[in-house]
């Protein structure tokens, strides 16, 4: 007799067999944590949700390259003497520019805090895009700079976590403004870096 794959899911969670979800992160941005204004952004749903999301003025985001199989990121929670919270690792590569990039880089190696904004996509039935952030509490610090001449065209694979002791509040916070999926692309795109002539 034939295993029926639907029965072991009830409602709107039951799916036909050979059902594999595919998930990962399409995009990601990287920006320095200074340039979030704290004041200016709302927060919703006990501090998980961003539903506006401010920057300070002339800062911007810049995109890392790669694509789902190169972006790298997870959030663990941690459980303290004091409390719990979420310690947040994130991998990118930035999307070399020259000089600048170079900069911001060190910057990081100087004790800079990155947080980061990826595009999550789920082409599964649902189709679901989502775009999380992590690092917006307290920041990430860079733990490894690996440069590697022969991949992704002679770049650095950069590795940032929350440092110890400053665990934050919440696991990735979901970023959707009120316009949806389309709205939020549109912000992301606004405040991308461009670089000049």
């Amino acid at each position: 007799m034939a295993e029926d794959c639907n029965s072991k899911l009830a409602g709107d969670f039951a799916r036909p067999c050979g059902y594999k979800p595919k998930q990962g992160i399409a995009e990601k941005w990287y920006g320095n944590w200074e340039d979030i204004d704290r004041e200016a952004t709302v927060l919703a749903n006990r501090g998980t949700k961003i539903t506006t999301l401010v920057l300070k003025e002339n800062a911007k985001l810049y995109k890392a390259a790669g694509n789902d199989k190169s972006h790298k990121g997870k959030h663990a929670l941690a459980v303290g003497d004091f409390g719990n919270g979420y310690i947040h690792t994130d991998e990118f590569v930035p999307l070399y520019r020259g000089e600048n990039e170079a900069e911001r880089i060190q910057e990081l190696a100087e004790g800079a805090r990155v947080y980061t904004i990826q595009k999550k996509i789920d082409s599964g039935t649902a189709g679901e895009l989502t775009y999380q952030v992590a690092g917006y509490e307290s920041g990430m610090l860079i733990t490894n700079d690996d440069y590697d001449s022969s991949a992704n065209s002679g770049t650095s694979t950069i590795i940032c976590a929350t440092k110890e002791g400053e665990e934050e509040a919440t696991g990735l916070k979901i970023f959707m403004l009120a316009g949806g999926a389309e709205a939020t692309a549109e912000w992301i795109t606004t405040n991308e870096y461009v670089p000049g002539p």
